[in-house]
Order: C-alpha cells, then sequence, then structure tokens
C-alpha cells in the first residue's frame, strides 16, 4: 500500500473531470467498476449495453496507481464507464462495451510537471512550464486549481481534453469529438481507492466481449503506455 506522503500527493494531483452537458442523456457517467465485476467476472457474456448512469454519482471511485523513481514519481487515475459511444457514428462506429479511460501525471519538481490525458488510442498531454514536453506531443496549456488539473470529458467516447478550445479528435474530418462547458464536474480527490485494493486487481482480461477495453492491471495498459520513460525536453517557440 502506498504510504501517507504518497497519498497526500495522489490527492493534490487527483483530477476535476468536466463532462458535456448532454452526456447523461447521450450515453453515461462514471461508474463503480468493483460493482461491475463482482456481477459480471464469471460470466461476461451477459454484461450488455447499458446507458447509465444517467446521472453523475459524485461518490463513484476513481482508482490510481502511482510510481516513484529518483527523478520523478508517476500517478495515474482511471475512470470507469460501461459503455462507449462515439457521437453521430454511422452503423455504430466507435461504440462498445466498457470504457477505462485515463489522466496520468508525471511530477519532476514542484514547478517542472507533465499530464497525459487519455484520447482515444494516445494522450493529450498538457504541461508547465508550458514550453516543456515529451517527444512526439504537443503541449497544451493547463487549467489548474492549485495542483488539480481540469479535463473536458468528450460526449459519451470519454476522451480527455485539457481545454474546453482544444482542438477535438475527428474521423474523416466530419465526426468529431464533442466537448463542452456548462456540464456536470466530477471532483475525483472526494473518492480515490488504490487500484491495489481493488476486487479487479488480478484481472488483466477484457471487461465484456473481444472489443471491450482490457483491464488497467493489463500489460497493454503498463507504466509507459502514454509514452516511454524518457526525459522532458524544452521545445523553443
Amino acid at each position: 500500500m502506498v504510504n501517507d506522503d504518497i497519498k497526500t500527493l495522489v490527492r493534490q494531483f487527483a483530477p476535476i473531470l468536466h463532462f458535456h452537458p448532454h452526456e447523461g442523456e447521450y450515453c453515461c457517467f462514471p461508474s463503480d467498476a468493483e460493482q461491475v465485476y463482482s456481477d459480471f467476472n464469471n460470466r461476461w457474456d451477459a454484461f450488455e449495453k447499458q446507458l447509465a448512469p444517467s446521472t453523475l454519482v459524485q461518490s463513484t471511485p476513481c482508482y490510481f496507481e502511482s510510481w516513484t523513481d529518483e527523478n520523478m514519481m508517476q500517478i495515474r487515475y482511471w475512470f470507469w464507464y460501461k459503455y462507449n459511444r462515439f457521437p453521430r457514428a454511422p452503423l455504430g462506429l466507435g461504440e462498445h462495451l466498457g470504457d477505462w479511460e485515463h489522466i496520468e501525471v508525471r511530477i519532476y519538481s514542484e514547478d517542472r510537471i507533465i499530464w497525459l490525458l487519455s484520447n482515444h488510442l494516445t494522450a493529450r498531454q498538457a504541461s508547465i512550464p508550458a514550453d516543456m514536453t515529451l517527444p512526439g506531443f504537443e503541449p497544451e496549456e493547463p487549467i489548474l486549481d492549485e495542483n488539480h488539473i481540469h479535463a473536458w470529458v468528450a460526449l459519451g467516447s470519454h476522451a480527455h481534453y485539457p481545454r474546453p478550445d482544444s482542438k477535438p479528435y475527428c474521423v474523416g474530418k466530419i465526426l468529431c469529438d464533442k466537448i463542452a462547458d456548462e456540464g456536470e464536474i466530477w471532483t475525483t480527490e472526494t473518492n480515490l481507492v488504490e487500484l491495489k485494493s481493488a476486487n479487479f486487481y488480478d484481472f488483466k482480461g477484457r471487461w465484456g466481449d473481444d472489443r471491450a477495453p482490457r483491464s488497467p492491471t493489463n500489460e497493454y495498459n503498463n507504466r509507459w503506455r502514454n509514452a516511454p520513460d524518457i526525459k522532458p525536453v524544452t521545445i523553443h517557440r
């Protein structure tokens, strides 16, 4: 289990999520992964499309894991949704059972921090200072409440964006993620659960059928999924 100093940092950096104002009527808010695992881990074929919950429950668990190295502390926050539904996509394109999303923070020092926000199969990056980045990413300026990053959650797909005016992910320049203000806000700090203590920690498989996402503890979601273990660089604009 993590020590008290790490728990303090985990709380201090827990993200604040902003949902699209139509999320509840279109798809679903985060839910309790342990309850779903308890209900279906021995019969995933019974886990079917559920556009629920339609309202945000502030007490929903936010799961976390952390690593500490000599020059960096790394924290990853996990959120579970029962369904993924890409807006306006024809023939169910982009729809699938289950949806594990995450936000990662890499803390190099008090004033050198990088956030990686899951966004479909890649990630969006925000950083301080603004000219620091990991190679291969285009950093955006974070919106912070002390150390808590604000993240905007795309309608139905639940991809993350560091700003409400971030350029959205699009398929064919026509079907695009939708992000907007004025929706529900989830302060994840209030219900943090260490991933190692969750009832699904030893489960490595898919949360549903063969299109459903792999478990957070699957090797696919290893520590360096978002970006390799490389040092940040300074960019000159």
